[in-house]
């Protein structure tokens, strides 16, 4: 590619990535191979912050990513993957609960199945798939980013 960058285009076969000099430059990426390299080069953010337990009532610490967050700085398109978190992308969450103990594979009566779940320091109890907020702004004054 040249010193251009790739922007959300719309062609015959569908959504890609293209470069901002076209048609100089013809260089293309799918989107799949644009989030990777936007995920190599820049990480994920880990959002912590800490909420009172359902069960036990005691705060405990819950961490997720807002992938979408990031990725909406290449492009507004990547709004539509509103709510992406904890349970949602299983690459991230393996490496999630490699580092973080309370971020375990749990299964869930109400949902009748396995997912990656934050669960209580304390009680052990899971805090939910859908739980976390949608959008990190709704809780910015108490988040912590950490990088794993």
């Amino acid at each position: 590619m040249c010193e251009g960058h790739y922007v959300i285009r719309d062609g015959k076969y569908g959504i890609f990535a293209g470069c901002s000099h076209y048609p100089v430059c013809k260089s293309t990426l799918k989107i799949p191979e644009l989030v990777y390299e936007f995920i190599r080069k820049y990480g994920v953010n880990i959002y912590q912050w800490q909420k009172q337990c359902w069960k036990c009532q005691q705060e405990t610490p819950v961490y997720s990513y807002y992938l979408y967050y990031e990725l909406s700085e290449l492009d507004p398109i990547f709004s539509v993957l509103h709510g992406i978190g904890v349970g949602d992308i299983s690459s991230i969450d393996r490496l999630l609960s490699l580092n973080v103990p309370t971020v375990k594979m749990k299964y869930s009566k109400t949902l009748n199945e396995h997912y990656m779940a934050n669960v209580c320091l304390h009680c052990g109890a899971i805090q939910g798939h859908n739980y976390v907020v949608t959008d990190p702004h709704e809780i910015i004054n108490s988040l912590c980013i950490i990088m794993i």
